[in-house]
């Protein structure tokens, strides 16, 4: 698929870089599929890959309750949590996902970007078919900062990529990000910016709680959400039809009768 080009001057470029970042703002966003899912509510996910067992543990407790939501999740989908996150994004069918490459869309296609998250034994989990699938229905969007033909993921367009996935996110969600890391100056720079930013209130994430980072767990999470504008998914089976509202037939009058229907009903008094 070829990608398009947005920009500044464009009705469609993303309105939340605008007004986040000026005449800052990227002077072209190259895409290809819905960018209105940009409208949507975004969450966008950076972690450290130098993340271990228990950090993953305390972010899927959140995620329990974060999947509850409908959100678009944003984000480049590398480390091992961003891979898992990846993969939660196809919870609901109400859900919908962008891939943020820091590649050129000439080099990187959707189909290259999903190959490289399910490789082996990635390749065997469900949520693959539905991700291709989405993909050859033209549900996913892909976004690049980066020149068309730029064919590799230099550390300059990879913080790039990161950061503009924050700016467009109504939410960020560091699920762990060392002192001295990539994610860790990263959630320094979105904590400053004044983007809502969270993380879990695990030990391992008190450098980023020192940054002034707030740390939630499975239930005290939801007020967060709720605060920043989530709205609770309604299950696809719960989504009631709209009723029908009877027309009258042309030419058909309606009768109407003047005399009550109900039976009159006698009672002889008790003496």
């Amino acid at each position: 698929m070829e990608c398009k080009i947005a920009t500044p001057n464009d009705s469609k470029y993303p309105r939340k870089l605008i007004e986040r970042l000026g005449d800052k703002c990227p002077d072209k966003i190259y895409y290809s599929g819905p960018l209105e899912l940009l409208d949507h509510f975004t969450i966008a996910v950076i972690c450290s890959d130098k993340s271990g067992g228990i950090a993953l543990l305390e972010t899927n407790q959140v995620l329990f309750t974060v999947r509850e939501y409908e959100m678009n999740y944003i984000g480049g989908w590398h480390s091992v949590i961003e891979t898992e996150i990846f993969r939660l994004s196809l919870f609901r069918k109400n859900t919908t996902t962008t891939l943020f490459s820091a590649k050129g869309l000439n080099q990187e296609t959707i189909d290259s970007f999903l190959l490289d998250r399910f490789y082996p034994p990635l390749h065997e989990f469900p949520e693959r078919d539905e991700y291709f699938r989405r993909a050859k229905s033209g549900e996913l969007l892909m976004l690049s900062a980066s020149n068309p033909d730029e064919t590799k993921q230099s550390r300059k367009n990879i913080m790039e990529r990161n950061w503009l996935s924050c700016v467009l996110a109504d939410i960020v969600f560091v699920p762990f990000g060392p002192k001295g890391s990539k994610t860790y100056t990263m959630a320094k720079r979105i904590a400053e910016a004044k983007i809502p930013v969270f993380t879990t209130d695990s030990d391992e994430c008190k450098e980023l709680h020192k940054l002034g980072i707030p740390g939630f767990n499975r239930k005290t999470v939801k007020i967060f959400l709720e605060e920043n504008g989530a709205k609770l998914a309604i299950p696809q089976n719960e989504i009631r039809k709209p009723v029908e509202v009877y027309k009258k037939p042309a030419n058909q009058q309606l009768s109407f009768i003047k005399q009550p229907t109900q039976i009159k009903l006698k009672f002889e008094k008790n003496n």
